[in-house]
């Protein structure tokens, strides 16, 4: 018996040791992908499109004006019907999927059932997003200075509390959940089911949305505006559901959406009943010095 406690102790470490592993690699590669040179860190615009002409550029003329690099890029050309065309100046060297334009093309927004049309020029890398009716250009750099003086990711200390398994309850057919975002912006997403789970001893629930191979959630809880970004924070879970009808929820892994590090960002906050009456203190905090 003592040989056999000894190894279920040993069993039990070895587990624990793979679990925090993979926590930090987790937690390593969220700070990769976030400092990347065209990540959410370098997000520095957001300009709307009218209907017509839209020049770029640094010149102070353009509709749509760079901080820096040439001064005349071109002119995206939006339709009543929602095509967008872009006229290249051709001396600018600009890139369109890392194809040099010389000629005009045909531009896809990020909505398209086409490749997304992301031009480059410099340190900028820019593209068309719909968000409602209405278009925006999108502008990252790689100098932005919320990149250049980014000052890091804090985290509650690791809580296996809060690595829970959720029953999934599949709604059939999907439900259809209203979402605003931070601009006031009403859409509709299918929500493939719920996930019922406890904290505590108390019940707890979150609509869930799909992912190719998880599913995702946007959550708030009393942390919010306290210790953590006040609109809420997202979490994914660990896989699907399983042949038990079960999920993982890591909330050591709950992360702040792109409106916690730049005003520029269009992001989803959480449908009304995502809003938990409770204290998740897993995952990350807010943001530096963030009012928010």
């Amino acid at each position: 018996m003592k040989k056999l406690g000894i190894l279920l102790s040993l069993l039990f470490a070895l587990f624990a040791a793979q679990a925090e592993s993979e926590y930090e690699a987790w937690k390593s590669n969220r700070l990769e992908r976030l400092q990347q040179p065209h990540g959410w860190l370098s997000l520095v615009g957001l300009e709307w499109l009218h209907v017509g002409e839209n020049s770029i550029g640094a010149a102070e003329d353009n509709d749509v004006q760079l901080s820096h690099g040439p001064d005349y890029l071109g002119t995206f050309w939006l339709s009543a019907d929602k095509n967008i065309r872009f006229v290249p100046n051709k001396a600018s060297g600009i890139k369109a999927n890392d194809e040099e334009v010389t000629e005009k093309i045909t531009v896809h927004a990020d909505t398209s059932e086409q490749e997304t049309t992301v031009f480059t020029i410099d340190t900028f890398q820019f593209y068309v997003v719909e968000r409602g009716d209405k278009f925006a250009f999108r502008i990252k750099d790689s100098q932005a200075d919320t990149r250049i003086n980014f000052k890091g990711l804090e985290y509650y200390p690791e809580d296996e509390k809060f690595r829970i398994d959720a029953k999934f309850v599949p709604y059939e057919p999907a439900k259809i959940i209203p979402t605003v975002n931070v601009l006031g912006i009403l859409t509709e997403e299918p929500s493939p089911g719920r996930l019922e789970f406890t904290i505590d001893g108390e019940a707890y629930s979150l609509d869930a949305l799909d992912s190719s191979d998880s599913y995702y959630m946007i959550f708030a809880d009393k942390t919010n505006g306290r210790t953590t970004y006040g609109p809420g924070r997202f979490v994914y879970t660990d896989g699907k559901v399983d042949d038990n009808g079960m999920v993982r929820i890591d909330f050591n892994k709950a992360y702040n959406p792109p409106c916690a590090f730049t005003a520029y960002s269009t992001c989803t906050l959480p449908p009304r009943q995502n809003r938990m009456p409770v204290m998740i203190e897993a995952g990350e905090k807010k943001y530096a010095n963030s009012v928010f």
